[in-house]
Parts: C-alpha cells; sequence; structure tokens
C-alpha cells in the first residue's frame, strides 16, 4: 500500500471538504412532532439531590473547588435526516434553544462561534458525505459537552476536539473485532488506541487549562536527618509570591 494518497485522491477530499459549511439552527419545521417541553425544562433539585451534590459530585468534576450545581437537561437539535448536517430547533422557541446552545458552547456571545462549532462537532462525528449522522449520537456529543462546563471558546474547542476524537477511537474499536482476526485486530484496534491516547491527553490538557496549569504535590513522608532543620508549610519572605519551602 503506498504511503501516501494521490493528486486526484487529495483534489477529491479538498472539494468535498469545502462543501461543509457552518450550520445555523433552523427554525422548526411545522409539520415535525413537537418534543415534550418537560425534557427540555430543567427540572427543580429535591432535597436527596442537594445533599448529593453537596457531598462533592459535581466538586468532583475537573478536580475543581467550585461550589456544586444542579443538573440541568443539555440542549437538543432535531436532525431530519441522518445523512446531510441540517439542524433544526426541537420547539418552535428558535431563540432560547440558541442561546442555550451559546451557553453550552463556552458561554460565547457569537452566534456565529456557535455555528462553526457545531458544524465542526458534525463533522467530527459524520467525516464523510456518504456517512450517517443520527439525531441521538448528534445529541449525544453535545450532552458530553454541556457536561464538561467550558467556560470560554478555546474550552469549547476543545471539548469538541475531545468528542470527535472519542466517537472516533470507538469507530476503529468496532472495526477491530468486525472479523475478530488479527489482521484487523491490530490494524484498527491499533488506530483505535492511539485515538483514545489522544482523547486522553486532550483530557489532560483541558483539565490543566481549566485549573490554571497549577500542579498539586502531595507529600507522604519528610526525612529530617540528625541536626539538621526543616520547615514545612508557606514562607513568607517579603515578596508578593510565597515561598514554599519544605
Amino acid at each position: 500500500m503506498k504511503p501516501r494518497i494521490s493528486g486526484q485522491e487529495a483534489v477529491a477530499a479538498a472539494v468535498e471538504a469545502r462543501k461543509r459549511c457552518p450550520i445555523q439552527l433552523q427554525p422548526a419545521d411545522p409539520g415535525q412532532p413537537a418534543l415534550n417541553t418537560e425534557e427540555l425544562t430543567p427540572a427543580m433539585p429535591n432535597a436527596e439531590d442537594l445533599t448529593r451534590a453537596t457531598a462533592g459530585t459535581e466538586a468532583v468534576l475537573h478536580g475543581s473547588n467550585e461550589p456544586p450545581r444542579a443538573r440541568r437537561a443539555p440542549p437538543r437539535v432535531h436532525k431530519p435526516l441522518p445523512h446531510n448536517d441540517m439542524c433544526t430547533a426541537p420547539t418552535p422557541d428558535l431563540e432560547a434553544h440558541r442561546a442555550r446552545l451559546r451557553e453550552t458552547f463556552g458561554n460565547t456571545m457569537s452566534d456565529e462561534f456557535v455555528d462553526v462549532i457545531l458544524g465542526k462537532l458534525v463533522e467530527g462525528l459524520r467525516p464523510s458525505p456518504f456517512d450517517t449522522l443520527e439525531e441521538s449520537t448528534l445529541n449525544t456529543g453535545i450532552a458530553l459537552i454541556d457536561s464538561m462546563q467550558p467556560k470560554s471558546e478555546l474550552e469549547a474547542w476543545l471539548a469538541v476536539q475531545i468528542v470527535a476524537t472519542g466517537f472516533a477511537g470507538m469507530r476503529f474499536l468496532r472495526q477491530s473485532h468486525r472479523n475478530m482476526t488479527e489482521e484487523y485486530i491490530d490494524v484498527w484496534g491499533g488506530y483505535a488506541l492511539r485515538l483514545f491516547k489522544t482523547e486522553a491527553q486532550l483530557i489532560r490538557t483541558y483539565d490543566r487549562h481549566r485549573s490554571g496549569n497549577s500542579q498539586t504535590v502531595e507529600v507522604r513522608h519528610v526525612h529530617i536527618h540528625s541536626g539538621a532543620q526543616g520547615v514545612v508549610g508557606i514562607v513568607n519572605t517579603g515578596s508578593n509570591v510565597p515561598d514554599r519551602t519544605m
């Protein structure tokens, strides 16, 4: 097999890529069945939910020390056909769904960013124009991004990369045991493993960005030899930055 594609194949791939444009959420089709509005409205948390949240369920996410918040239903879109990129609002309230998508994609103020990032998400889940993308799969990707709670456009961009890489890895993993032969497992399984490693690296990058690139070091044992002196803690040296001495 040749290590690179031909010029004709590269041109064909570039032409197909130019056909993929940003996806602007369209108004709901008057003929489509209306979804249950209760599914789109966040429910009020009860006492048990608040107790569980206080216990640290939400604080564990990204290793942050942020106060817990009540879970909200993620935004959803309606995808009439699996073989194209058109998406519509699930209810007639188009502006409310656009606002919810802006909140999910990093609390952005730009509708253009939402259109572009939604298009990139669809491209990642449906890389070829001959592929299909079901509505449930797209809404699953949006729900994953919403669960990561991106707070900026950069974090939303990283979240889309994480979701797209994870789905691609699952696709190669499925191919690896399709025929249960060594050739399929070695080739497709190797690609799946690389994608999962890339996904893990992206998640670590996302977490480091969320935590401000800070690093926590846990010291379990301190040995001070005879005649030596040691201080464990934060020592103020007079400068603005404390000197952490051990």
